[in-house]
């Protein structure tokens, strides 16, 4: 399973210093499966993780250590196998729905509000 990650709604400063982190062994410009160049800075590869949460958690990491806030870090809805990095007030309006409990991500806001009324009830 190759995991990408899509840094594209991040400024120029932060896509530095996620691609530049030692704990970052990527490939940008993907070759998809199919031979056809992604030629796309904007998607990167990790080469030796394969596990969405893994990567999730180096690039959490990474923004803690650089003092970085404000950002959330999701599974695409639309993508298998995608991260999405987005300001935390844009998630919405690219169809995520965050669980303000657990972090987990919804394709709409009526899954959201089913999910965390299961938090109350726990």
């Amino acid at each position: 399973m190759v995991v990408r990650v899509d840094i594209s709604y991040l400024t120029s400063d932060l896509r530095y210093i996620i691609v530049n982190n030692a704990k970052v062994k990527s490939i940008p410009n993907y070759v998809h499966g199919n031979g056809n160049n992604n030629n796309n800075n904007d998607i990167i590869t990790f080469i030796d993780e394969n596990s969405i949460q893994k990567i999730k958690q180096i690039i959490q990491h990474i923004f803690t250590e650089n003092h970085i806030q404000g950002y959330i870090i999701a599974e695409n809805t639309e993508e298998e196998n995608e991260i999405a990095i987005l300001k935390q007030g844009d998630m919405e309006q690219f169809g995520i729905y965050i669980c303000t409990h657990c972090g987990m991500s919804f394709e709409s806001e009526i899954q959201r509000t089913v999910h965390q009324r299961i938090h109350y009830f726990t």
